[in-house]
């Protein structure tokens, strides 16, 4: 039966009430002791928890940690390696990385495509991966971690302009100077261009002995005070080598002033025979500038026709590389492009000094110190201009036609018949033309009013000259020549045998020359003008005596100490392979 509710509460209360006190005592302990127990289990469920937290947490940091790691070597090493020369050097550098790293185990095997280096670009990609053994988180299964990161660093070289100034003066011809740099000088243009996108680098080459030639392209393009037809070397002011740009009327630097031309001639020679070592200027072809080429055929053809000769001017060579490198040089190549001379590919170059997608080099090898230059007197100039001591008296060869009577054209007279009767006065002989115009040339002797028939070795009187019109067979015209003309076809040598007067000589060697001392001062005012400009200069001294003034001058021209090599022999190669790579790095790390 059950109880009601209320009887229920009674019998319950009337239960605790009547419990002792050491009944209720054990009660307590008894459920205390419970609690413990549940207490104990809990805060070592808590502790597992924690412990298995903090153990994903360091296994976690370790794995980031080693990640961070491989991925900085990673990068270092792949930036490292985009300044390499070939891909089997940058993958080279990519391994000494992570030896040094001490994480080679890391490190994954090259893929195809992974590493592609040229001049102009680089793409390099590395690969790192492996695994790491954990601490704590093993108690949840996890024994290791995956660990791994990839690299690319991709560069780009865009486009180049370089100047090979060569010098080619005679001690060149010594110790197959001129052998071993013709090798260097190919080998670098080979690498250059085979290491470029197509189009994107140019080179010119300048070389120079005695003075610099323009190629007849370059000329043309000029603004020039034209004197003679000999050769195309122009003659500059000292201040033309204070600043890059080239003084001429094509540049607007010049203000539209036309450049001087070189006189052309050589301190010794004969008549029409000045191929001599001291000549003002050399009108060969192998001698002239190739500007602006983006053809290996070319440019080894070009390097393999140089020959040794003449005297150095070193600060002739420069100011022409810099000027082919200065952006008013563009008005001069429009004008080569307009002539068909240039291709139109080359509109923009030189480009300007501010872009910063071309970089501008000149290379420039000396093997000795700057000599001496003459020059005809300009300020007071008796040798100069007009009315000098050379005649050219021209002729032409003649064919007996026939002859008339005086009078009576019709009594006309044929072969021997009608011949036999030129000179006399009652008859007139008709020729015809049978040939080309030819010419005899006379040098006129003032200290005793005689004229030298250069063809016939032998001297004339005035009287005789001048009746040349009536004594000559076939008689055209005679003219005196300017002295830009003379001295083309004469040495100042030939001149003061043949006259008897130093005059012309003495004016030549002693009036304007420049001498060594003279052009280092010039080379350094136009090398420190291009470099103010940005373009890099390096410097080769080619057996040059080690300290002596040659050195010192090659020295000071380079962009910096460390921009200069020495060489000799065949190290002249190294020299250049090792500008060729310096190019790469320069334009990297900029």
């Amino acid at each position: 039966m059950r109880l009601p509710e209320e009887s229920q509460a009674a019998v319950v209360a009337t239960t605790v009430h009547n419990v002792t006190p050491a009944v209720r005592r054990r009660n307590r302990h008894r459920v205390l002791r419970q609690e413990d127990g549940s207490a104990t289990l809990f805060g070592l469920f808590i502790f597992v928890v924690m412990l298995m937290m903090g153990g994903l947490a360091l296994d976690t940091m370790r794995h980031e940690s080693t990640r961070a790691g491989l991925q900085t070597t990673l990068d270092r090493a792949v930036l490292a390696a985009a300044t390499a020369r070939t891909e089997t050097e940058a993958r080279d550098i990519i391994e000494d990385y992570f030896a040094k790293a001490g994480k080679s185990d890391f490190l994954k095997a090259e893929l195809d495509d992974d590493i592609t280096v040229s001049l102009n670009s680089a793409s390099i990609t590395a690969r790192a991966g492996g695994t790491i053994e954990t601490f704590l988180m093993r108690l949840n299964g996890v024994d290791t971690m995956n660990v791994g990161g990839i690299s690319t660093a991709e560069v780009h070289i865009p486009k180049l302009e370089v100047v090979l100034v060569l010098d080619v003066s005679g001690s060149m011809a010594s110790n197959n100077k001129i052998g071993n740099l013709q090798d260097a000088a190919k080998e670098f243009v080979t690498t250059v261009l085979g290491q470029s996108t197509p189009g994107n680098t140019v080179i010119s080459i300048v070389p120079f002995s005695f003075s610099v030639s323009p190629a007849q392209s370059i000329f043309n393009a000029l603004a020039v005070d034209e004197t003679h037809d000999y050769s195309t070397c122009l003659e500059f002011k000292d201040n033309d080598y204070t600043h890059a740009t080239l003084t001429s009327g094509s540049s607007a630097f010049s203000n539209g002033i036309p450049v001087n031309q070189m006189i052309y001639t050589s301190v010794y020679g004969d008549f029409d025979d000045l191929n001599q070592s001291w000549r003002s200027c050399y009108n060969n072809d192998y001698m002239r500038i190739l500007p602006y080429s983006t053809s290996e055929a070319a440019l080894h053809a070009k390097i393999d026709a140089l020959q040794p000769d003449g005297n150095t001017s070193g600060n002739e060579g420069m100011n022409w590389g810099a000027a082919l490198l200065d952006p008013t040089f563009r008005q001069v190549t429009s004008a080569m492009i307009a002539a068909n001379d240039l291709d139109a590919e080359r509109a923009n170059v030189p480009a300007d000094y501010t872009d910063g997608e071309t970089l501008k080099v000149i290379v420039f090898m000396g093997d000795g110190a700057n000599t001496t230059s003459y020059f005809f007197n300009r300020s007071n100039p008796k040798f100069r201009g007009k009315h000098s001591d050379l005649y050219e008296v021209k002729y032409q060869q003649r064919e007996f036609k026939y002859a008339y009577r005086v009078k009576n054209v019709d009594d006309r007279r044929y072969g021997s018949d009608g011949l036999s009767r030129c000179g006399n006065k009652n008859w007139v002989c008709i020729y015809e033309a049978s040939g080309p115009e030819e010419s005899v040339y006379y040098l006129y002797r003032q200290n005793n009013n005689t004229y030298y028939a250069i063809e016939d070795e032998a001297y004339i009187s005035a009287s005789a000259f001048n009746n040349l019109p009536n004594t000559l067979d076939g008689y055209v015209s005679t003219t005196q020549h300017d002295w830009e003309i003379a001295w083309g076809l004469m040495s100042p040598d030939f001149h003061r045998r043949i006259t008897g007067s130093n005059a012309a000589w003495n004016d030549y060697i002693g009036s304007e020359y420049v001498d060594g001392n003279k052009k280092n001062i010039l080379m350094q005012n136009v090398c420190t003008a291009t470099k103010r400009e940005g373009v890099v200069v390096y410097s080769i001294g080619f057996e040059v005596p080690n300290g002596g003034t040659a050195e010192r001058e090659l020295i000071k021209c380079a962009t910096t100490d460390g921009h200069y090599y020495r060489a000799s022999g065949t190290s002249i190669s190294s020299a250049f392979s090792s500008i060729a790579a310096n190019v790469k790095t320069l334009r990297l790390t900029q």
